[in-house]
C-alpha cells in the first residue's frame, strides 16, 4: 500500500543539505530536471494538468494530486490547482474525501454541501510584526480542499471541549448552516499523503492563509511538537521555525489551540472577509466546566490494533446516558477515526464490529468513534473521543 501511494507522488530527496525559512530564487539549487520554481518553496511541472510540488526540507513532493478526485461524483475535481506571480490559487468544492458521518443527524441539523471557493496562498509567505487574529469561518485549509475553522463555535466558545463542545464526526468535522463541512481539530482522516507513523517529523496536511504550512503533530521519533520545550517550543499560534521548513505550524492534539493559535505570517484577506475585522493577538482558551461529549457510549475494547489486520472491536453502551431512548436495534454503521466497520452485530448493550486498519494507517494519535442507527435521513447518532489508536 505505501508504495503504491508512492507512487501516485513524485518525491525527489536531494543529495545536498536542506533549506532554511522561505526559499528565495537565487538558493534553489538542484531542482529535478521538469521542475519550474514559481516562488518560495514552491514549483511546478508544466502539463495540460499541472502538477505543483512543495520544497518540504530535502524533498520535493506532490501534495495535492492524490487529492484531486471527484468525490462526489459530478464531474469536477474536489480541488484544482494554478498560480499568479504572487499566489497559489486554489478551487475547492470544499467536499471530504473520506468517510463522513450521515447529516443532518439527530446532533447535526445540516447537510454537506458542495462549494466553489477559492483561496490564495501566498508562493513566499513572510512572518508579520504582529499576530493576526483568526476570524470566524475558514482559516486554512487541508490538502483535500477541506477547510479548517478556529476551536470556536458560534457564540464564541470552546466548540471541542467542554460544556460547549458541538459534535464532530470521526474524522473531526461536521457541516455548517451553509453546508461547509470543516475542521475544528486535528483531522485524523486526511492522508498527507504521506504515511504519519510517528518516526520522523510529521508531513504537511494543510496551509494557513498566511502561505505558512500545517504539520501534523509530530516533531521527530516519537515526540509530539506539542511536548518540546525551550527554544523548540510551539509559540501561541501552535508555530516554530527548524533549519529544513523555516516557519510551520503543528496540530495539537487534544491541547487547545488544536490547529492553530494565531497567524504568525502576513494573511492574504481576499480567503476570509472576517480577516479585515479580526484584530491581532493569537486566541485564548475558554473552555466551560462541565461536559455535553456524549457518554452513551462508555467503553470501547480493545482501544488498540494493528496495521494490515481485522479486528473485532466492541462498544459497550450504557442507554441511562443517552440523551434520548436509545434505539434497540444494532447500528446501521459504526466508524473509528477514518476506518468503516465492515460488519456490526449487537447482543444487549454491546456492539461489536469489524474493522480492517490499513497496512498504510497512521500511528499514535487517539481517534474518535460514532455510531448510526438508521438506514435513512435524519439518523440517531452516538459518539465518544479519544478512544482508540493504530500502534504499528
Amino acid at each position: 500500500m505505501i508504495d503504491k501511494l508512492k507512487a501516485l507522488v513524485l518525491l525527489v530527496v536531494l543529495a545536498h543539505g536542506a533549506l532554511v525559512g522561505s526559499t528565495s530564487s537565487a538558493e534553489q539549487a538542484d531542482v529535478p530536471k521538469g521542475l519550474k520554481p514559481i516562488g518560495g518553496r514552491w514549483f511546478v511541472q508544466e502539463a495540460v494538468k499541472p502538477i505543483y510540488f512543495y520544497r518540504d526540507g530535502e524533498q520535493f513532493v506532490d501534495l495535492f494530486s492524490y487529492h484531486m478526485k471527484d468525490s462526489n461524483k459530478d464531474g469536477i475535481d474536489n480541488v484544482k490547482l494554478s498560480h499568479d506571480d504572487r499566489f497559489l490559487i486554489i478551487v475547492s468544492q470544499g467536499y471530504p474525501n473520506h468517510p463522513t458521518a450521515v447529516f443532518p443527524n439527530s446532533r447535526n441539523p445540516n447537510s454537506i454541501r458542495v462549494q466553489n471557493m477559492t483561496f490564495q496562498l501566498p508562493l513566499e509567505p513572510k512572518l508579520a510584526d504582529n499576530i493576526t487574529r483568526l476570524p470566524m469561518g475558514p482559516i486554512g485549509t487541508a490538502l483535500n480542499g477541506v477547510v479548517f475553522f478556529n476551536p470556536f463555535e458560534m457564540e464564541g466558545m470552546n466548540a471541542v471541549e467542554g460544556y460547549s463542545e458541538v459534535w464532530l464526526d470521526s474524522c473531526c468535522g461536521h457541516p455548517q448552516q451553509s453546508g461547509v463541512y470543516h475542521y475544528h481539530k486535528y483531522p485524523s482522516c486526511v492522508k498527507s499523503p504521506f504515511v504519519d507513523d510517528g518516526k520522523q517529523h510529521s508531513p504537511i496536511i494543510g496551509f494557513a492563509w498566511d502561505g505558512f504550512p500545517v504539520y501534523g503533530p509530530y516533531e521527530s521519533a516519537g515526540v509530539k511538537a506539542k511536548d518540546l520545550k525551550g527554544d523548540a517550543a510551539l509559540d501561541v499560534c501552535n508555530g516554530h521555525k527548524d533549519e529544513q521548513r523555516g516557519y510551520h505550524y503543528h496540530v495539537t492534539p487534544g491541547r487547545f489551540p488544536y490547529i492553530m493559535g494565531g497567524y504568525a505570517g502576513v494573511v492574504e484577506a481576499s480567503n476570509n472577509r472576517g480577516l479585515n475585522r479580526a484584530g491581532t493577538g493569537a486566541i485564548t482558551d475558554n473552555t466551560q466546566p462541565g461536559s455535553r461529549a456524549d457518554q452513551t457510549i462508555v467503553a470501547v475494547h480493545p482501544g488498540t490494533a494493528v496495521r494490515g489486520k481485522t479486528h473485532s472491536i466492541q462498544f459497550e453502551l450504557d442507554p441511562s446516558k443517552s440523551r434520548r431512548a436509545l434505539p434497540t436495534e444494532k447500528p446501521s454503521w459504526a466508524q473509528i477515526g477514518p476506518f468503516e466497520a465492515s460488519k456490526i452485530s449487537r447482543e444487549g448493550n454491546v456492539v461489536t464490529a469489524e474493522f480492517v486498519i490499513p497496512e498504510d494507517a497512521s500511528l499514535g494519535v487517539l481517534l474518535d468513534c460514532h455510531l448510526e442507527f438508521g438506514s435513512g435521513a435524519n439518523p440517531f447518532v452516538i459518539k465518544r473521543n479519544d478512544v482508540f489508536r493504530v500502534i504499528e
